[in-house]
This record gives structure tokens, sequence and C-alpha cells, in this order.
């Protein structure tokens, strides 16, 4: 199960022009057999179950306010009973544990969100890897500014990627289709049209159509598009969905199973 909490980018925008997609920013959820895995802690955070059945890994793609902001709103964290993992590819638990910590705690957050857990553990990509060998997971350096991380699940022969806040250019092409080559399903940032992106280099982000050339370039053939602009209406993503309705593309929209392994 893939389930999408959150497919804005930048800040949540939950009115009646966004309601049908939805709103809220980066959240992606993963239930395998073995694990419980989010991918980034937007708003659309506030909306994960989590699972007493599963030990539960959050993995983080960078620390920009729109993939964190979530983290301290989900009602079922102090409800879990079991060990709950945080990790980034981008640098050692420590750093991540004193970042977040950081983040929330006095001055920037009421309280320090972090004394309230025991079951929350920092632990090293790398490490946490090796703890969990029944699914491959692997990671891939953004362009992005301050830097980020996709990240690549495979179980089951089925692969996903998650390759949110990328500003893709011709350079990546050749590492970009190595990391997803076997892909079944990749999250894409079309955060921009190409026309939009002309005044947006630099930003850190991609565009709808270089997605799909993407694809095209790796006979991709389940596309879904995410971290959809804030400004982007429901009306103007059900135009460029009619638009590319030819293409084997998906504009993301929240709480909507992918069923990618399930096929």
């Amino acid at each position: 199960m893939i389930i999408n909490h959150g497919v804005r980018g930048s800040t949540p925008t939950c009115n009646i022009n966004t309601s049908f997609y939805g709103g809220a920013t980066p959240c992606v959820e993963i239930v395998t057999n073995e694990a419980q895995i989010i991918l980034d802690c937007g708003t659309g955070f506030s909306k994960v179950n989590f699972s007493n059945d599963l030990p539960s890994i959050i993995l983080l793609s960078h620390f920009h306010h729109d993939h964190i902001q979530g983290l301290p709103f989900n009602q079922t964290l102090s409800k879990n009973l079991n060990k709950i993992f945080i990790s980034t590819a981008l640098f050692n638990k420590d750093k991540l544990k004193k970042t977040l910590i950081t983040y929330f705690s006095p001055p920037f957050f009421p309280i320090n969100f972090f004394n309230e857990f025991s079951n929350i553990n920092f632990i090293d990509f790398k490490d946490l890897k090796k703890s969990f060998t029944n699914f491959n997971l692997e990671s891939f350096k953004l362009n992005h500014p301050g830097e980020a991380f996709g990240y690549s699940l495979i179980i089951n022969n089925k692969k996903f990627c998650y390759l949110l806040d990328n500003e893709f250019y011709d350079d990546q092409l050749s590492s970009l289709k190595d990391f997803c080559e076997g892909s079944n399903s990749i999250i894409w940032d079309g955060m921009y049209t190409e026309q939009e992106l002309k005044s947006k280099k630099g930003w850190g982000h991609s565009s709808i159509e270089q997605g799909l050339k993407f694809a095209e370039e790796t006979n991709l053939n389940n596309l879904i598009i995410s971290h959809h602009s804030p400004n982007r209406t429901d009306q103007q993503l059900n135009d460029l969905s009619k638009k590319y309705l030819n293409y084997e593309i998906e504009f993301a929209s929240e709480n909507k199973d992918l069923k990618i392994w399930t096929d």
C-alpha cells in the first residue's frame, strides 16, 4: 500500500479550490508486510495512522519547512507501542537529532517535542538499511538548495521511487536513470510547468514536462506528479490531466492508494 497524505509544495493550501487533490504538504506512507515507512513529514503527516503491529520508519528527504512541519501533529504518534525510527540520507543521526530538536523546541516550538517520547529512535541511514533486510532501500542525491535526497524501495520485485524537491537538469539524466531503473512507479516533482520553470531556475524544482520526458526515457508506465504549486487549483490540475490524457501519468491526490504492489 502506498498513500499520498500530502501532495502540495512549499505551503499548505487548503481551500475550496484545492479540496479535490488536497492542500497538505508532502507525506507518503508505504505499508509492507515488514514495516510502515513514511517519506517526509509535511502537514499530511497528521493523517498517518501509526501501526502497533509493524515497526515504523520515518525517512526525511531534507529539512525545509514543508517537509517537516507536520511532525508534532500526529495524534497516533504517542499511542504507538513499537519503535519509531527516524533517518535521513542527508547526514548522520547525531546531526539529524540536533536539527529536529532545535526546530521543535523553544523558541521555535512551545515545548521540547522529543522529550515527550521514549519510542523514537534516531538511526543512521546505512544502519537502517542493515536493520531491515526484507526490502531494498537506496538513496539518491537530488539537486535542491541546501541538498535533499530521493529514495527507492524494492520489495516483492516491485520498485518505487520518491523524487520530490529535485531540479532536474540534463547532466542528471544518466545517473537518475540508473537509480530509477526497473521502477514500477515514480513520484516526480512537478511543481512547475515548463513555462513557469523559466523564471524559477535555482528554486530546486522540476516541471511536469520534464517528468514526461524522463518517463519516456525510462519506459516508465506510472509517473505520479506531486509537490503541486500552492497556487495550482483543482481546475488547473484537471486541465493538465486532460492535456496529458494519452500519457501514462497521474496527478497525485491525497488519501489515494496507489496499489503498485497488488497489481
